[in-house]
Parts: C-alpha cells; sequence; structure tokens
C-alpha cells in the first residue's frame, strides 16, 4: 500500500463523513446496545424484578409518587446575557418491590404524569386503581448528585429515615429514549462511515492506475502552423 497515495485520497469530504459517522455512533451506541435487552416493565419492577445501571426498561407507568426535581435549559450568548429558562421534563418518583426508583420524562409527558400521581395518591386513600395510561422507555442510569439530593428530600417527606434511605443504596433514574431513534441514528452513522471508506477506496484505486487521461508528453507533436 502506498501510504502517501493513500493520504492523498482523503479529502476534506472524507473526514466529515468520519466526524459525523464517528458522533452519531458514540452518541447512540450505549442505548443501541440497550435496545436489543430484554425489557422490564413497570409491572415486573413492582413484581420484584430489579434493575441496575444500563437495563432496558419499556411499559406503562402504574403508579407515580409525584416529581421531586424538574430540567430546565437556556441558551447562554457570547454577551454574557441568556435566554429565559425552558421546562425540559420532570423526576417523577416510581415505587417499586425493592424500595423506589426516578423517572425522568420528557416535557411532552409531564401533565400524563401529574394526572397519574394524582390518581395514585386517591389509590392510596380509597383503593382505585389509576386510569391514566403514560408509556415510558428508557435506560437506567446512576442519579447525578445534584439530582440525588432532592430525592433523598423526597424520600424523608415520604416517612423513610436517613437510615432507610441509605439502605436503599445507588439512587437510579430512568431516563427516557425512543430506542427507535437510537437505532436509527447508529445506522446512520454506519453507512456514513461505510461511504467514506468507498470513496477514500475509489479515490485510492484512481491515484494508483492513474486517471486515464494522456499526459501532456504522450499527445502528438502538432507542427507549427504555416506561416
Amino acid at each position: 500500500m502506498d501510504i502517501k497515495k493513500l493520504f492523498r485520497s482523503i479529502g476534506r469530504d472524507t473526514l466529515m463523513l468520519l466526524v459525523l459517522g464517528g458522533m452519531l455512533i458514540y452518541l447512540s451506541a450505549e442505548d443501541f446496545v440497550v435496545s436489543f435487552k430484554p425489557a422490564v416493565s413497570f409491572q415486573d419492577m413492582l413484581e420484584g424484578t430489579k434493575v441496575k445501571e444500563g437495563s432496558h426498561v419499556a411499559g406503562d407507568v402504574v403508579y407515580s409518587l409525584g416529581y421531586f426535581a424538574s430540567e430546565t435549559t437556556y441558551t447562554k450568548y457570547k454577551d454574557g446575557s441568556r435566554s429565559g429558562d425552558r421546562k425540559n421534563g420532570n423526576y417523577y418518583l416510581i415505587p417499586t418491590a425493592e424500595g423506589f426508583v426516578g423517572l425522568k420524562s420528557r416535557q411532552a409527558d409531564v401533565a400524563g404524569l401529574d394526572k397519574l400521581s394524582e390518581e395514585t395518591y386517591n389509590c392510596i386513600e380509597n383503593g382505585t386503581e389509576p386510569a391514566t395510561k403514560v408509556f415510558m422507555e428508557g435506560t437506567v442510569h446512576a442519579m447525578e448528585s445534584d439530582v440525588a439530593k432532592y430525592y433523598r428530600e423526597c424520600l424523608q417527606e415520604q416517612g423513610l429515615t436517613d437510615a432507610e434511605v441509605e439502605a436503599l443504596g445507588q439512587p437510579l433514574v430512568i431516563k427516557y429514549v425512543s430506542f427507535n431513534a437510537v437505532r436509527i441514528m447508529f445506522a446512520l452513522g454506519i453507512v456514513l462511515l461505510l461511504i467514506m471508506v468507498l470513496l477514500i477506496r475509489v479515490r485510492y484505486r484512481r491515484e494508483m492506475r492513474g486517471s486515464g487521461l494522456a499526459k501532456a508528453e504522450d499527445l502528438p507533436s502538432t507542427p507549427p502552423s504555416a506561416q
């Protein structure tokens, strides 16, 4: 392999394909793998099925004990100013057979989960099962320390002692993921890398064989025009 000709076969377009394809694969790889794991439902968790970091969760949320934290985003500009806060979902407290798990929702699901939370407390008081259905799917992660602070405070408000909260172990949170979108993103990243490899291969072969056009020294000489 001629290294110099190989490097000449690499252009800005192929480097751009490498960056874009690599970024898509990097951003989606973890959830892409999780998407093929057997899914644990919220009902399964109530019946004793344990989840851990990297677990795949999918199904209708059965009960919710309200939210203990919310997330907002904003844009910071070069002059130091910033845009207004934009709501980006809430963190809900979900009961399981082993204790509790957090659920990070999309903003689009907040209304449904708030209603389900009201119905859950009504169920506790009078036994009427919640009627609201909110489908969620996602990956289980370790809860960030700043969010875990509010999670522990919420558990204490539920009546748990500090010792009982600590006994529950590492706080976990289910973060919403559209696994169909993840698979599409991962596949697109692979396609971009394949296109990059194909372009480099075609250009390298052209470098090795030549363009096929006649070189100047190979052209027949032309006599000067008669004066």
